[in-house]
């Protein structure tokens, strides 16, 4: 083992290197132990590139079998991954299609309860729960009123072919021979039912204008009494006047035309009666012939006491024994003697109008009576506070007193025939 160290030692000397520049000289000596040191070195780094290449040649390998693998790996994660969001994709795209279903069996269920509800409420009968019972059910329903419609239909055309025989009637026309032919008959007819009604329209006008007129001249009979006054007689007739528009005349079918003048013509008409009640319960005459005015309705002074006092009546002086007559036709309220009137008579003449009679010298009727106009209540006296033979008269609307020659002076415009001796005593 030493010789053979020393063999190795052996060959490597001491050895000297001169290096020349220029003038100058350099003189190295490599000793033994670097030389060892040197070659040791260089032989381990030889050995261990030789190692590190064995291992890396080794490892290269293994680590391309590791890739490889692990390629195939994510090769087949990837193939899973993708058959796994298909699989995700087709579970949604079901469950939306079974929503999809369930949505459309709530919807038929519901809509299937409505026509439930409403068939059992049109038809006022018990419907029935399930759908398999219900559409047999429904078919036979709708066959019945299908029926009844086809009987309405026919009913229908009959009162069609009856009405228009009534037309036919009223025009002159023969009525026509099937319900298909009705709308061109109604054409022809027409045109003379228009004609009959412009001529029944303008003879209307003339009717409408001569009853405006009669009213208008009958209203101003009682124009200027309290009847005529709506806030102290509480009623107030709203007779028509003038004709009819012209705008409707020229602008309206003549049948409209027609039918306003048929409504003005009936206002006129309600007015008339309304004027000819209101003129029957009206006292439109004085309640003796011939009389004189010895006393006024309102102020005035006292016969007695001299003093300022306030009439509710007329003083009509007559010879004693004269018919005091009513003065329109009415009931008998009262009949006997009354305090300073004396004999007094009351007569309710409807309408709210009443009269009153007093300082009598008899009395002719009983409470109760019914008496017409002009009829005998009693005879002229001086009965009662009086200061001499006349007739105390009183108007009462509606309980109050109003001046009665108001009504005394509008009935000379009916009773023209009436001849009246009067003198104002003032």
């Amino acid at each position: 083992m030493q010789s053979t160290l020393q063999k190795i030692i052996a060959r490597f000397p001491e050895r000297s290197f001169v290096v020349r520049s220029g003038s100058d000289t350099r003189y190295f000596v490599l000793k033994t132990w670097h030389q060892l040191f040197g070659v040791i070195s260089f032989a381990t780094l030889l050995l261990w590139t030789g190692v590190a290449s064995v291992g890396f040649s080794w490892n290269h390998s293994a680590r391309l079998t590791v890739e490889q693998q692990l390629a195939t790996t994510i090769e087949e994660n990837q193939a899973f991954i993708a058959q796994l969001e298909s699989d995700q994709k087709n579970a949604y795209e079901l469950r939306q299609a079974f929503d999809d279903e369930v949505q459309k069996n709530r919807q038929w269920s519901s809509r299937f309860e409505q026509i439930r509800s409403l068939s059992g409420g049109v038809l006022n009968e018990a419907t029935p729960s399930n759908v398999a019972a219900f559409i047999p059910w429904f078919e036979g329903q709708l066959a019945l009123r299908v029926r009844a419609v086809e009987q309405a239909n026919e009913d229908l055309t009959e009162l069609v072919m009856d009405m228009s025989e009534s037309v036919a009637e009223i025009s002159g026309h023969r009525p026509p021979e099937s319900v298909e032919t009705v709308g061109a008959w109604l054409t022809d007819v027409a045109g003379d039912l228009t004609e009959a009604y412009e001529t029944q329209s303008r003879a209307m006008e003339v009717l409408h204008d001569s009853m405006t007129a009669a009213l208008s001249k009958g209203f101003a009979t009682i124009d200027g009494t309290p009847l005529a006054d709506p806030e102290f007689a509480g009623f107030s007739p709203s007779f028509g006047t003038g004709g009819p528009s012209l705008e409707i005349a020229s602008d309206h079918h003549v049948f409209e035309r027609f039918q306003d003048r048929s409504d003005r013509l009936m206002t006129l008409s309600q007015d008339w009666k309304a004027l000819q009640s209101l003129l029957a319960c009206a006292p439109l005459a004085p309640p003796v012939d011939y009389y004189n005015l010895t006393s006024d309705f309102g102020n005035r002074k006292d016969p007695f006491t001299k003093k300022p006092d306030w009439h509710e009546g007329v003083d009509l002086g007559a010879w004693p024994g004269t018919r005091v007559r009513a003065t329109a036709p009415g009931v008998v309220t009262y009949a006997g003697h009354k305090g300073g009137y004396g004999r007094f008579v009351l007569v309710d003449h409807g309408c709210g109008i009443e009269t009153a009679y007093g300082h009598l010298k008899s009395i002719d009727v009983k409470k109760g009576d019914t008496v017409d106009y002009r009829d005998t209540l009693g005879k002229v006296g001086s009965t009662g506070r009086s200061t001499g033979p006349h007739v105390h008269y009183e108007v009462r609307i509606k309980g109050k007193p109003v001046d009665p020659y108001q009504f005394i002076e509008a009935g000379r415009y009916v009773f023209k025939e009436q001849k009246l001796t009067v003198a104002d005593a003032k």
